[in-house]
C-alpha cells in the first residue's frame, strides 16, 4: 500500500530496495548496541525507558522483541508495517511521567518518535560504512525516502523527518550535539552490553562468561567506537589510538568475510527467509502467474 508523505506517494520498500538490501546485514549485530545507546540518550526516550521498560530485568528478551519488530515494519513480517505502527502506538500512548530531572515526557513525543526511526536509518548507513561498501549518495537519497514511506505507517508525521539524507545528517549532528545526554538508562545499556546476563538458569555461570567476557570487550569496541565522539566524552566513555586501530583491522576483517560468505549468511535469517519469498513472488508475478500481494 502507499503512502502520503510530505505532498508525495510513497511506496513501502520491496526486495529490490535499499532498506532491504541493507537494513538485516549480519554485520548490524556490531552496531545494534550504538543504535540503542543513540535512542536512549534521547532524554524522553532514556526515560520511557528508565521507568517503563523491563529492559534492566530481561534485557535479552527486550532485545528480541524489537528485532522482531523492526521485521514487521521494515520487511512486511506478520501483518506488516500499518498494523506494528498501530500496535507500537498503542503500547507507547501510556508511556509519560516526569523524570528525575522534573522533565515531563511521553513516549509519543514527535521529535523523540522520529528520532528513533531516525536512528534505524543511521545505523543501516553506519554499518555498511564501517563493515561494508559505504551506499553513494543516491542510494542514501533512494533508502530515506524508503524509510520515510515506512514512518508514515507507523504513525510519524512527514513534517518530523527531513525530507533528503544530507538534511537528516544535519539533524542528526544537530540533536547529538544539542539534545542527547548521559543518564541512567545509557548506563543500563552500556552495562548490559558489555557485561550480558546470563540467558538461561540452565546454562552453566563458567561457560558462560568464557563466552560473555570475550564477546562483552567485543561489544564495547564496537559500540563505543562507532558513538559520535562528543556523545562518547559526555558519557565519559574512553578511546585510546589502540582501540581505534582494533576497531579498523575489525571492520577490515569483517568485510573480507561478509563478502565472502553466501547470500543466506550475509542476512539475519528471518529477515533472508522474507526476501526470498518476496523475490520468488515477484518472479511468478512477472511470468503473469497469482501471487497475493506482499504484507504492508
Amino acid at each position: 500500500m502507499d503512502h502520503e508523505v510530505a505532498g508525495e506517494t510513497q511506496q513501502l520498500p520491496g526486495p529490490e530496495s535499499v532498506t532491504w538490501k541493507h537494513f538485516a546485514a549480519t554485520p548490524g549485530i556490531f552496531l545494534a548496541g550504538t543504535g540503542l545507546l543513540l535512542q536512549v540518550a534521547h532524554p524522553v526516550v532514556g526515560a520511557g525507558v528508565l521507568e517503563h521498560s523491563d529492559f534492566r530485568r530481561h534485557p535479552w528478551r527486550r532485545a528480541w522483541n524489537t528485532h522482531v519488530s523492526t521485521l514487521r515494519f521494515v520487511y512486511g513480517m506478520g501483518n506488516g508495517a500499518h498494523a506494528e505502527g498501530r500496535r507500537l502506538l498503542e503500547l507507547h500512548k501510556q508511556i509519560k511521567g516526569v523524570d528525575r530531572r522534573g522533565r515531563r515526557y511521553h513516549a509519543l513525543n514527535p521529535q523523540a518518535y522520529a528520532w528513533v526511526h531516525l536512528t534505524l536509518a543511521k545505523f543501516m548507513v553506519d554499518t555498511a560504512a564501517t563493515f561494508g561498501t559505504p551506499m553513494t549518495e543516491s542510494e542514501l537519497e533512494t533508502m530515506w525516502t524508503e524509510f520515510r514511506a515506512i514512518g508514515a505507517a507507523l504513525g510519524i508525521k512527514g513534517r518530523h523527518l527531513p525530507a533528503t539524507w544530507r538534511q537528516t545528517e544535519e539533524l542528526f549532528e544537530k540533536t547529538v550535539r544539542d539534545t542527547l545526554e548521559a543518564n541512567q538508562s545509557t548506563t543500563d545499556v552500556l552495562q548490559a552490553l558489555t557485561r550480558p546476563t546470563k540467558p538461561s538458569r540452565f546454562l552453566p555461570d563458567p561457560l558462560w562468561w568464557l563466552v560473555a567476557t570475550p564477546a562483552g570487550k567485543l561489544v564495547r569496541l564496537t559500540t563505543v567506537g562507532t558513538l559520535p565522539p562528543v556523545l562518547r566524552q559526555r558519557m565519559n566513555l574512553t578511546w585510546t589510538e589502540r582501540d581505534q586501530r582494533r576497531l579498523e583491522l575489525l571492520a577490515r576483517l569483517v568485510r573480507e568475510v561478509h563478502r565472502r560468505l553466501p547470500e543466506p549468511l550475509r542476512y539475519a535469517p528471518v529477515a533472508y527467509v522474507i526476501m526470498r519469498r518476496e523475490r520468488k513472488r515477484g518472479r511468478t508475478q512477472r511470468r503473469g502467474g497469482h501471487a497475493s500481494p506482499q504484507a504492508a
